[in-house]
Order: C-alpha cells, then sequence, then structure tokens
C-alpha cells in the first residue's frame, strides 16, 4: 500500500463537507496540529448542500443567522458585502437575505483557506473506505488504495442519500442531489419526485427556472411539504418548562396553544415554533424510548414542515406551480418503480383509495437522508460497524456518541480518539443538521481532540 501523506498525521477529518470544514477551521485555531482532511469533491466545504451551482437553491434561513462562528456571529453578512449576491445591500438587508447556497460554499471555503495556519492541513481528494486500529491511533485506507495513519479521527460524512423505498431502475432515475442531471431533464418530461421534503422543492426550482413544461407529480406518504418563514419572526417570550414532562400528544396540544396566544397577539405562528427551537435537544432527550418512538410514528412529518422552513419567495413559486396544476403533490406509498418502452411506470397507493399507477419519462429520488446505520451508503460506516467501532444510536437513529461527539463502540465503551458530529448524532441529539448546531458542535469537538491529544 502507498501512503497518502509522508508527514505526521494529529487528527483525519473524514468528510470535507461544512461540518468537517468547521473542525478543520477550529482544530487549525488551536495550534500545533497536522490535520488532513479527506474529501472527494475537489474543492472542500462544499457539501451535498452547499455544492449546488444553481441560483435557485438558497438557504432556508436568513443569511444573518448562518455565521459559522457562534463567537462572530455577524461574520457571513461580513463577508456577504464584498460578494455579488449582497452588492448593493444595507446590512438589514444582507442580513434578511436568503443566500444562494453555492455562496455559502464559497463561505466556508474561503474561511478555510485565509486560516492563518492554512498550511498545516492536507486536503485529500479520496475517499476513506476503512479504519484500521493500531498503535497510536489509526490507518486510514482510501477507495484509491492509499492510506495514512492518524492520531486522531473526527468522522464529518454530514448527510448521506436515503434510497428510494423500492428498487428502482438505473435508466430513467435520478437522485434529487445529482444537481446537474436534474438540470438536463428535458422540458417536455414527465417527471415523478418521490418525496416532498427539501429535496424536492430544489427539483421544482430548478424545473421552474429551466422553464419546465411537462407533468410533475410528487409523491409522498402525507402529502405535505416544507411551510414558509413569516418576515419578522421573533421568539415567543417565555420558556419550556412546561413541555418537559409532557409525551408527544400533550406537547402537541400545548404548541398549538402557543401558536393561537402568538396569533391572538397579532404574531406568526412561526414565532411559537422559534421559541422551541434552542430547546430541541432537551425536549429529546426528556422523552423515554416509547415517545422518541411515537413522535416517530405519527408527528415527525408535522415537525419537519414546520422546523425545517423555506423562503418565503420560495414558497411562493412552489405553491403557483401548485395552484396553476403544474406540480401535482400526492400522498401516499409508492409500491414499484418499473422500466417501459416509454420510461418508467411508478405503483402507488393513495393514503385513501385503491393502487394506481403514473407513467413518466423520469423518476427523481428526493426522499432526503438516510437516518439509519442499519441502511448507512457507502462503504466507511459498514465497515467500522464490522469492525466493532460504531453501533446504532437510539431507534437505530444515526450513530451511538456521549459527551461531545465521543463515538461509542460495539462494546458499549467510548472508542478511543474518534469523534463525530452533524447527522451521526441525530439518535442522541435529534436537532444536529442545522449550522447553529453544527458549528457549537464543530468548536467543541475541535477543542476535545486537542485537548485529549495534548495529554
Amino acid at each position: 500500500m502507498r501512503s497518502a501523506d509522508t508527514l505526521p498525521t494529529d487528527v483525519l477529518v473524514i468528510g470535507g463537507g461544512a461540518c468537517g470544514a468547521l473542525v478543520a477551521l477550529h482544530l487549525l485555531a488551536h495550534g500545533g496540529l497536522r490535520i488532513a482532511l479527506a474529501e472527494p469533491r475537489t474543492v472542500p466545504a462544499q457539501g451535498a448542500a452547499y455544492s449546488t451551482a444553481r441560483v435557485e437553491h438558497v438557504l432556508n434561513v436568513p443569511a444573518g443567522r448562518m455565521s459559522a462562528f457562534d463567537a462572530v456571529p455577524g461574520d457571513f453578512v461580513d463577508w456577504l458585502r464584498a460578494q455579488p449576491e449582497g452588492a448593493g445591500l444595507d446590512d438589514a438587508a444582507r442580513a434578511a437575505l436568503f443566500a444562494p447556497r453555492r455562496a455559502y460554499g464559497r463561505y466556508l471555503h474561503a474561511r478555510l483557506q485565509a486560516h492563518p495556519a492554512r498550511d498545516a492541513l492536507a486536503v485529500h481528494a479520496d475517499a476513506v473506505v476503512d479504519l484500521v486500529p493500531e498503535q497510536d491511533g489509526y490507518r486510514a485506507v482510501f477507495a484509491s488504495g492509499a492510506h495514512l495513519h492518524a492520531r486522531a479521527v473526527v468522522l464529518a460524512t454530514g448527510n448521506q442519500p436515503a434510497p428510494l423505498p423500492v428498487p428502482a431502475p438505473t435508466a430513467g432515475t435520478i437522485e434529487a442531489w445529482d444537481y446537474a442531471a436534474v438540470a438536463a431533464i428535458p422540458a417536455e418530461a414527465s417527471v415523478c419526485i418521490v418525496g416532498a421534503g427539501l429535496s424536492m422543492v430544489d427539483v421544482v426550482l430548478t424545473l421552474h427556472a429551466n422553464g419546465h413544461r411537462g407533468p410533475i407529480r410528487a409523491l409522498s406518504r402525507h402529502g405535505l411539504m416544507p411551510l414558509a418563514h413569516a418576515p419578522g419572526t421573533r421568539p415567543q417570550p417565555g420558556d419550556i418548562a412546561a413541555m418537559l414532562p409532557l409525551g408527544v400528544r400533550a406537547r402537541m396540544r400545548l404548541l398549538r396553544q402557543w401558536v393561537a396566544q402568538a396569533r391572538a397577539e397579532g404574531r406568526p405562528w412561526q414565532d411559537a415554533h422559534e421559541r422551541l427551537r434552542p430547546h430541541v435537544r432537551t425536549l429529546w432527550q426528556a422523552w423515554p424510548e416509547v415517545e422518541r418512538r411515537r413522535f416517530l410514528r405519527h408527528a415527525v412529518r408535522l415537525w419537519d414542515i414546520h422546523r425545517h422552513r423555506i423562503a418565503p419567495h420560495v414558497a411562493a413559486v412552489v405553491e403557483g406551480m401548485r395552484d396553476t396544476g403544474r406540480v401535482l403533490l400526492e400522498a401516499g406509498r409508492v409500491s414499484t418503480i418499473v422500466p417501459t418502452a416509454q420510461g418508467v411506470r411508478i405503483g402507488w397507493t393513495p393514503r385513501h383509495g385503491a393502487p394506481r399507477s403514473w407513467q413518466a419519462d423520469v423518476v427523481v429520488n428526493a426522499t432526503g437522508m438516510e437516518k439509519r446505520l442499519s441502511r448507512a451508503p457507502g462503504a466507511l460506516l459498514p465497515a467500522l460497524h464490522a469492525r466493532g467501532l460504531v453501533r446504532a444510536g437510539p431507534l437505530d437513529l444515526g450513530i451511538a456518541t456521549a459527551g461531545e461527539g465521543v463515538v461509542i463502540g460495539t462494546d458499549g465503551a467510548p472508542v478511543p480518539n474518534m469523534w463525530t458530529l452533524g447527522a451521526n448524532r441525530i439518535g442522541d441529539l435529534w436537532e444536529t443538521i442545522a449550522m447553529p448546531e453544527l458549528r457549537g458542535q464543530a468548536e467543541r469537538v475541535a477543542a476535545a481532540v486537542a485537548a485529549d491529544l495534548a495529554r
């Protein structure tokens, strides 16, 4: 085997999207560490969300809330001043801007490249497929056959795509995160989108921007899509103490009361949800397993569409397409996707009706992120599980962790010198994929790694 680096490596960060870039930035700030960042994409800091080149794909929250650093809350807005996306806007307008996601990817990359200690970071445009425990660390095995020894590892693998719910032919099937393939869909094509979340919104926006004229149908189990932000939203005053001892149904009743109170005061319903925003981890961990399972069975989709909201102008585009019949949103379960001479035929059963089928030219997989370790795509996480280095988190969501992201192995003990953050911690923390959580986790993980290696 050949070495991926001739210099000693202290920390290997696996994954160079937002999570990995933030961890690398904070590790560089600690100084004195040799860091390797493994990311198959040629440009680091631009993971699945921020690698899109499409201008219509915008952030789901205003720029004022998207700083990469808790200590510098206005950093992204400050960066936008010198960018085309922020030109001609005053500070207030820049802070309220739902900026293109491609601009945010450039921002993270720029901050990484400009760090004074950047020379201590080696970037490997390769995928890690296995980690072999060795004396004083791990040997990382890359897809290319190269290897690298590191004293510590941070798993920053980010969001991984979920598969379609049924087998599907390769021909005629496109992944929603394959932005170039979606943009290449012919304008007259009939399109079936499986899923109705944020990925579906991305697909519809691209088809709209390209002047798509063919029929578009989105199928999901509940037929619900993300709701819009309201201008001027502010967290409703009050704590969440009354909600902590309650189960799923009782919490939903109380939240509806808070929404009604907000509306009675002339405030948007979003204010009541923002009241919960800093406390989601506490609310999730206060539930016993039976309530968490009840939430996943009965309430998770309602939570998702209210919590993971979209820009008002984005919602207006999608709703306008629905109002004119250019997009049909159906509730039901997909049962089959089979190739035909004309394309693909999708068999599905409506929530309240008999089985049906629909002929389409293209099926787009917009089912979002894979949350379960047992179905994790790619080579790395299955390999780590086989080695006993990771086990599933609560309810098979993500991987088990402790403290500030210490990985727990299959024996229930902390794995030496291995940490993770972001989507991998969803089972333990639930709210763990938005920037306010990611930037804080990245800073704390970097501090824990630096302190551990200094001992």
